[in-house]
């Protein structure tokens, strides 16, 4: 039987060891654990808040199907309509966090 050999992972500094994951990975030809680090500005990821709105059935139920129809949620609709109406929604206003990316629906 042989003997893997390990390295050492006493680095205090995270990004130091996420890069040294990295590289062995790429190294060793396997997939790394790793993801790459997303780029935020960091005032969109402080002065984001929620908004709760009621609308009527009706409303609620156009939306439902434009939805499904083109295959975006309701929130991507909602965010469309507002820079459409010179509101500032930026690209990142748009990501979603991929709870509902789900079975066939990825792609």
């Amino acid at each position: 039987m042989s003997k893997k050999t390990l390295l050492p992972l006493d680095d205090d500094d995270d990004d130091v060891l996420a890069q040294r994951i990295a590289e062995t990975a790429t190294q060793r030809g396997i997939p790394s654990l790793t993801p790459m680090p997303v780029a935020l500005s960091t005032a969109h990821v402080g002065a984001r808040r929620p908004i709760k709105i009621e609308v009527s059935d009706p409303l609620f139920e156009a939306l439902t199907v434009a939805a499904a129809r083109q295959k975006v949620t309701k929130r991507y609709l909602i965010l469309s309509a507002l820079r459409d109406a010179g509101y500032p929604v930026e690209d990142t206003d748009f990501q979603e966090d991929g709870r509902r990316l789900r079975g066939s629906r990825k792609s």
